[in-house]
């Protein structure tokens, strides 16, 4: 067993430079398109930076929220009397499984405002390229966890978990993109760009659609796919106007501040936390 998790890691770090590779690649040619059609101004260099601002503070958070996580993970798994055979048809399976409870999690984050607080941040630019793959809360590594405990009480390795939650966040970044289009019979089974815009959209018509990750089942099973039907308007239905990157993480939290100031009672205090974002107390 010691020897199989061993070669995977070894074969696992190959995949993650190839992926990054690939992904630095994406987005340089990315950048020379957008440079090509004169997209590049002031303005959408500013909110470049502040997503790649973003993502260096959560940098710098990461490493610490990784070992916690990862810790928690192997304490549970002592104490599951069963697991489940490391295999490449348990480690397929078990990024299904993933895939799954992301779409729930993922779903969920949009739902309550408590956890929308963070989830946020990753919609608030106004533009969308590579650069807003990276635009992602620091916050988002110490609570996002907790959702892919089931795969560790099911009986997959801790290992084996963290190879399917790596491989479905890596997969995540091609998607933050205008460049590609619309990609035919993939879209019925896998998240595609196209897709994706859609769930960046503040457009009501795309408003809380296609939360998958990796396939896109689950928002055809649940009811909240959406096709793209043209362009949408990206970023948060009341946008945040900075790209200051203290402003970009904190804005949501201080308007929840507001809002528990102005709460009569512990209902409505709840409710600014539990409910969905632009939930108001009847009058």
């Amino acid at each position: 067993m010691e020897e199989l998790i061993q070669k995977m890691e070894d074969d696992i770090g190959l995949v993650v430079l190839i992926i990054l590779t690939f992904s630095i690649g994406l987005a340089i040619v990315e950048f020379c398109y957008e440079l090509y059609k004169k997209k590049i101004n002031k303005w959408r260099l500013g909110e470049m930076w502040a997503s790649f601002s973003v993502y260096i503070v959560a940098q710098l958070t990461e490493k610490i929220s990784v070992v916690g996580f990862t810790a928690a993970f192997y304490f549970l798994a002592k104490y599951i009397p069963w697991q489940i055979p490391i295999n490449i048809w348990t480690t397929i399976l078990c990024i299904l499984l993933i895939d799954f409870l992301y779409y729930w999690e993922h779903r969920i984050e949009h739902q309550v405002r408590a956890l929308w607080s963070y989830h946020s941040i990753h919609h608030s630019s106004p533009i969308y390229n590579y650069t807003t793959a990276l635009r992602v809360s620091f916050i988002d590594s110490f609570i996002t966890w907790i959702f892919y405990i089931p795969a560790i009480l099911i009986g997959f390795h801790p290992y084996v978990v963290l190879i399917a939650v790596l491989f479905m966040l890596t997969y995540q970044f091609w998607l933050h993109t205008e460049i590609i289009g619309k990609l035919g019979w993939y879209e019925k089974i896998f998240m595609t760009p196209s897709q994706h815009r859609v769930h960046h959209g503040s457009d009501r018509i795309y408003l809380d659609k296609n939360y998958g990750a990796v396939l896109s089942i689950w928002d055809r099973m649940f009811g909240t796919f959406q096709e793209e039907l043209h362009t949408p308007n990206y970023g948060l239905t009341k946008p945040i106007n900075t790209i200051n990157p203290i402003k970009v993480h904190f804005i949501e939290y201080v308007n929840i501040f507001k809002d528990l100031k102005k709460a009569k009672n512990f209902k409505e205090a709840w409710g600014y936390l539990a409910k969905p974002p632009g939930w108001e107390p009847k009058k």
